[in-house]
């Protein structure tokens, strides 16, 4: 699975493939709008919010990008592909 963001503030971005979160810092490369990932945490929702803090992050991005998420990257990614699935369900 490629990398997919989900949640995006500003100029900070969260993405994920099928092993971590990824946080993102947007950069400007010959006037076109790029995603760099500064950032890899396949564990807890504090450990990414560390990730923030430590990369720059303004608070107010951060805990818009943090709402919602759940504790650990497993339970996140649990929860995706079980949408994931239903989805494919409805569709065919």
């Amino acid at each position: 699975m490629a990398d997919r963001q989900f949640a995006i503030s500003g100029k900070w971005a969260l993405a994920a493939d099928r092993l971590q979160w990824m946080v993102q810092r947007q950069y400007l490369h010959r006037g076109e709008i790029k995603w760099q990932s500064v950032s890899f945490v396949s564990s807890t929702k504090d450990v990414l919010a560390r990730c923030l803090r430590e990369k720059g992050c303004p608070p107010e991005d951060a805990e818009r990008l943090l709402a919602g998420l759940p504790d650990t990257f497993a339970k996140w990614a649990k929860t995706r592909s079980a949408a994931f699935t239903q989805t494919v369900a409805a569709a065919e």
